[in-house]
């Protein structure tokens, strides 16, 4: 791979996989396939592409698997949004937040996002993150929200030498991906997500597969018979 054009065929081809260096659930990343043996230039394109294909809403890009960095495809992206838990209404973080699935930072980071708009980790940081403070926090609740499929990377700002991602809400930005997830239970958005990862990696225990996208085991087994899995795939059947 050594083109954008590339890349993104990569990623549709997959349906989803990390941004970068490959990580957990054997699942690889576009350093697996980039055409080069250099790693500087393999983080120089990796992220042009990324920039530019994310911009242009080709793909989605944010922290989701095991919160490193992930492109989805077009097509996965609905069904990801479903196994999120949200439904598409204003009040999908408040659920999120009061079933313990967010942090109160995180709820007021959705907050401010929902209301300005289109808004840089820079600003967000002047207002939620004190001086003296290092903001892991404030990191980790945005990780949060990207996982939770609430807020989007939209594009990226740049001054004084450094950069800083501009956000907005996940269904402003994608909102065709938010009006398709109405049309898809959760059960067929996980056997199509299972589908899909066993394509990528050939066979996986039941465990590697709670751990990777972390759905309890009821779902995982609904998800098992609905994509018409053999043992051979799912390499443990007891779930």
């Amino acid at each position: 791979m050594r083109t954008e054009a590339q890349c993104r065929r990569f990623v549709e081809a997959l349906g989803f996989c990390y941004a970068f260096t490959p990580g957990p659930g054997g699942i690889p990343g576009l350093f697996d396939v980039i055409g080069t043996r250099s790693v500087d230039r393999m983080w120089s394109w990796a992220w042009t592409w990324k920039d530019s294909l994310v911009t242009r809403r080709r793909v989605f890009y944010g922290r989701i698997l095991r919160r490193k960095p992930t492109f989805i495809s077009l097509t996965y992206l609905p069904h990801f949004y479903v196994l999120s838990g949200n439904v598409g209404e204003p009040d999908d973080y408040l659920v999120a937040y009061r079933s313990g699935q967010l942090s109160l930072l995180a709820r007021d980071l959705y907050e401010a996002v929902a209301r300005r708009g289109r808004v840089n980790t820079w600003e967000l940081r002047r207002q939620f993150v004190g001086g003296d403070s290092s903001g892991s926090r404030f990191h980790r609740a945005l990780v949060e929200l990207q996982e939770h499929f609430l807020i989007a990377k939209v594009a990226e700002v740049e001054g004084r030498g450094n950069y800083a991602f501009i956000w907005d809400t996940f269904d402003r930005w994608m909102p065709d991906a938010v009006r398709a997830a109405g049309r898809i239970s959760t059960a067929e958005a996980a056997a199509t997500v299972l589908r899909g990862y066993l394509r990528i990696v050939g066979a996986a225990s039941p465990q590697e597969v709670l751990d990777l996208f972390r759905w309890p085991p009821a779902l995982l087994r609904e998800a098992a018979e609905r994509a018409h899995l053999i043992e051979a795939s799912l390499a443990d059947a007891t779930v």
